[in-house]
């Protein structure tokens, strides 16, 4: 079981790599890689991350097979199912670090921000269970309301969204609350650029 800051400590160092082209994957034997998956898993982190295809998880923190245990929806949002798949890398794996990461220029809080301004607009039935979700986290942050342009409305609503997210990790599983709690598990926000590659903390 690897300790949190541990953890934590690799991904910063895999997104180091990942800007700077030096990839450790590629000199990977991939079938002995899968061989050795097979029996098991072990990953290091969980990461709730949204499913746009400009941020593929593994390859923005450089990490291998089995490394990392991804939750990919769009918004990055946390629903029950969202709330199982991490319980289930926590308690059944012994995953110890638990990630959300949002992204710049995301198309789900874009799409949030365009119902906030246009009540009159309307997306599908599955969409709108989304965008509402994401319209929730937007409106819980007082800062946004004083945004003086669309550039620092779009950030403060991208920051809010992944805050909501750890937020309910917390408040919708007594599990998961009690093991952050008391310091054995560590959930944190990240930000993924799409326009830089780096990974902010929050």
């Amino acid at each position: 079981m690897i300790p949190a800051t541990e953890a934590l400590a690799r991904l910063k160092e895999g997104n180091k790599r990942y800007l700077s082209g030096g990839h450790a994957r590629s000199a990977i034997d991939m079938q002995k890689m899968r061989d050795d998956l097979a029996d098991g898993q072990a990953p290091f982190a969980v990461v709730l991350s949204c499913s746009d295809s400009r941020v593929p998880t593994e390859y923005v923190f450089d990490q291998h097979l089995g490394d990392l245990f991804v939750i990919r929806v769009a918004g990055n949002i946390v629903e029950p199912s969202q709330i199982a798949s991490v319980e289930f890398a926590v308690e059944q794996l012994g995953t110890r670090l638990i990630v959300v990461m949002g992204h710049t220029r995301c198309g789900a809080v874009q799409a949030a921000l365009k119902a906030m301004e246009d009540p009159e607009f309307k997306f599908s039935i599955h969409m709108e269970a989304i965008v509402n979700r994401v319209e929730t986290a937007i409106r819980s942050e007082p800062a946004f309301d004083s945004a003086q342009s669309h550039e620092e409305k779009c950030r403060i609503a991208g920051h809010a969204n992944v805050e909501h997210s750890v937020e309910r990790l917390y408040s919708k599983s007594e599990s998961l609350a009690a093991l952050i709690s008391s310091g054995d598990v560590m959930c944190i926000g990240a930000e993924y650029s799409v326009e830089t590659g780096i990974v902010s903390w929050l």
